[in-house]
């Protein structure tokens, strides 16, 4: 028996809420393998979120899918369009119906169980009524330094750059690279993918390999990208406390040139504006 792995978690979540998407009618979410890669990330992000917080709620875990949407550009609409990022559940938790709502406690249920069910695995590995060689591990593997971990690429493709966490990284089949422990242990989830360097193979790694540049450069892109994020909630929360139809107007109208139907209620128009700054970004 294996533990499970990230990976197949976000799968089996994926189904779970195709499945429910099915019983309400909507035959629009496809199987797995024909996904895209932008949500396939999404539903790896959102495993990794609650693994490492395993007390986040529902709500949390949709904010965490809003902040990542936001991030690639999608915006509010009524109908879902994959290739033009629209989704109509691009809006606030609470704005959201309940069958919507139900998707967030499907997800988290799916996640934790799955996640129990490894850790009870591995528990079982340690204890011996699990042969350990099967058990493929979920935490990081011992590391060479402080806080470093070799790892080595062994998928059957020539080259492998990593487009699922960020680091923008290339390896040629059976190459090496010293990776901080937490990226590390992130290739590590995939064993079909990705081996735990060994020590000898870590000293051969080249100085300027360009490991460290990708990875600084990845750390700068996240620093701005969470910049823009906090900016965007900033403005959002600003507007949650415009309490006057007029101030509003005003903002829509110097910030993003809108003008509002002042007929509508004061919830409706700051939906609105929040609209504008999720599809305009901060002007």
């Amino acid at each position: 028996m294996k533990v499970i792995l990230i990976s197949h978690i976000a799968m089996l979540a994926h189904e779970a809420n195709r499945a429910y998407c099915l019983s309400l009618g909507d035959d629009s979410v496809p199987v797995w393998d024909e996904t895209t890669e932008d949500h396939r990330n999404s539903m790896l992000a959102g495993v990794e979120m609650h693994a490492a917080n395993p007390d986040a709620t529902p709500e949390q875990s949709h904010e965490s899918w809003l902040a990542q949407k936001t991030a690639q550009g999608w915006v509010y609409g009524e109908v879902k369009d994959l290739e033009k990022k629209i989704h109509p559940c691009f809006r606030p938790y609470a704005e959201l119906p309940p069958e919507q709502k139900a998707k967030d406690y499907i997800f988290r249920g799916v996640v934790h169980a799955m996640l129990r069910l490894a850790e009870e695995t591995e528990q079982e590995a340690t204890s011996g009524s699990v042969d350990p060689a099967a058990v493929v591990a979920l935490v990081p593997a011992p590391t060479i330094g402080l806080g470093e971990i070799a790892v080595t690429y062994i998928g059957r493709r020539p080259t492998f750059t990593d487009s699922i966490y960020g680091t923008g990284l290339t390896f040629a089949q059976q190459q090496t690279r010293v990776l901080p422990d937490a990226i590390a242990a992130k290739f590590l989830r995939h064993p079909d993918v990705f081996a735990k360097g060994t020590g000898e193979a870590a000293q051969d790694v080249a100085p300027g390999d360009g490991t460290n540049e990708a990875l600084a450069s990845m750390n700068k892109d996240k620093t701005e990208q969470d910049k823009q994020l906090n900016q965007l909630q900033d403005l959002r929360d600003s507007i949650q406390h415009m309490n006057t139809k007029a101030a509003l107007e005003e903002f829509a109208r110097t910030n993003y040139k809108q003008e509002l139907d002042k007929r509508k209620s004061l919830a409706e128009l700051r939906t609105e504006v929040i609209g504008f700054i999720d599809r305009f970004g901060a002007v």
